[in-house]
């Protein structure tokens, strides 16, 4: 039996589109990223993903327990000071998808 607010969480999947030629210089920025991310008392999950047919896309799969979580995150130190970092480098706009669970309404 499902609790109240089970799988109530938020899923995001962010993806960076980076030029090849800069691929070098992101990868120390995506660590430290991760890394401090990994880190904040709110972070379900967080996990980068190279494309393995294109090496400058970057898959962020993320978890979240709901929006304000998200937003402190991007509110976050780290992120406000290695996000514009990262973007200076980018071939094309980065996606994001946020998702709920499917059966998280039932």
């Amino acid at each position: 039996m499902k609790k109240v607010g089970e799988n109530q969480v938020l899923k995001l999947i962010a993806e960076d589109y980076i030029k090849v030629e800069y691929i070098s210089k992101v990868m120390p920025l995506y660590k430290e990223l991760v890394e401090k991310t990994k880190n904040e008392p709110q972070c379900i999950a967080y996990d980068l993903f190279i494309d393995q047919t294109d090496p400058g896309h970057f898959i962020f799969i993320e978890e979240w327990p709901d929006e304000e979580a998200l937003n402190n995150h991007v509110e976050s130190e780290h992120f406000k000071r290695l996000v514009p970092q990262i973007n200076q480098f980018i071939r094309e706009e980065n996606t994001f998808l946020r998702m709920k669970p499917f059966l998280s309404d039932v």
